[in-house]
């Protein structure tokens, strides 16, 4: 039948039938086991080597827009991303994946057929998509492409901190705080103030080096809606959904980051913890290593062997110098991240 398309198994009398018949049984693949991914490209998510097969030229535009621009900045294995296109019978948007983990397997699951697993011992995602689902850009490449290539990166090569990066001079400075804490702000305010920008949100700090090494995606800023009372040139544009699912953000891409300074990386020296609870302004102070030792670890999802792995580089990142800025007003923050990174140490 043309409508197995070699995919269903086949009846004993069917087979018998053919047997009789000298006719030709084709190849029952009910799973797709062996289905074919004849397209590839190598990209650098992160700086990091990544190999995407796939059955869809659409697949592959997509992942250039994420990754096209970045460079290698580590010589590690690549990661490997397989991604199947199937025709499908769901129409519209697919929902906001649901993710779970077991040991090595982290699975993110949109619908029936719509999902990705991923191998992170292996250094492997799997992910089968439809047709309908190509036609949705932006949740293509935020919850599936970037979603399997970022999760075995966060696992095997590098540990992510919840973070923007900025640098000046050569001095990194990651902004860290919960949610709402102002890292978008801050470290695009550093950026038009003439800092260079990495990230505004996801940092990774790369394994088995001797300094931190941060790299994360400069290509882009997400900002919250509230945000444009504070920068103009984002004033009158439409706040998206992120990936179409998810809160709502402000973003502005590579084209619109043509006034500032952008790095794939930084090293950096010092940690700074924003506050914006008190209200006021207040110099920077040393802040609690213990409390950021339990921000920074909580989340993890890796497998537990390499755990210790994040782990160590949680303590390694401890090494540098921990502050807390309290601030209301940019400006006023951005002095005092000047003055640090400026001020020699004894």
């Amino acid at each position: 039948s043309s409508k197995r398309k070699g995919r269903i198994l086949l009846t004993i009398p069917e087979i018998e039938a053919a047997c009789r018949n000298s006719q030709p049984i084709p190849e029952a693949d009910a799973v797709y086991a062996r289905v074919k991914l004849p397209l590839s490209i190598r990209l650098y998510p992160l700086g990091f080597p990544m190999d995407l097969c796939t059955n869809s030229a659409e697949v592959l535009e997509a992942a250039t827009e994420s990754w096209g621009a970045m460079r290698c900045l580590v010589e590690t294995k690549p990661i490997q991303v397989r991604v199947c296109v199937l025709e499908g019978t769901s129409t519209g948007c697919p929902p906001t994946p649901v993710c779970r983990v077991q040991q090595h397997l982290f699975c993110f699951v949109a619908d029936s057929e719509n999902y990705g697993v991923s191998d992170m011992e292996r250094g492997l995602s799997s992910l089968w998509l439809t047709q309908e689902t190509l036609k949705h850009r932006r949740y293509l490449r935020f919850f599936f492409l970037e979603c399997g290539a970022i999760c075995l990166i966060a696992t095997r090569l590098a540990t992510g901190v919840h973070a923007a990066c900025v640098s000046r001079n050569g001095v990194g400075v990651l902004l860290c705080g919960d949610s709402g804490a102002g890292k978008t702000t801050l470290s695009y305010a550093c950026a038009k103030a003439g800092w260079t920008y990495v990230t505004d949100d996801g940092s990774f700090v790369v394994h088995g080096r001797e300094d931190l090494l941060v790299t994360g995606n400069s290509s882009q800023v997400r900002f919250r809606p509230e945000s444009k009372t504070l920068f103009p040139e984002i004033d009158g544009r439409d706040p998206l959904q992120r990936g179409e699912k998810g809160k709502p953000s402000i973003e502005i891409n590579d084209a619109d980051l043509g006034g500032i300074t952008r790095a794939q990386s930084a090293t950096v020296q010092y940690l700074v913890f924003l506050n914006r609870r008190e209200g006021e302004n207040m110099p920077l102070r040393r802040y609690s290593k213990q409390v950021v030792r339990e921000f920074l670890r909580q989340g993890r999802f890796s497998p537990p062997e390499m755990l210790p792995l994040h782990y160590a580089t949680i303590d390694r990142i401890l090494e540098a110098e921990v502050l807390e800025l309290r601030y209301r007003d940019l400006d006023w923050a951005i002095e005092q991240l000047e003055t640090l990174v400026e001020t020699e140490k004894p």
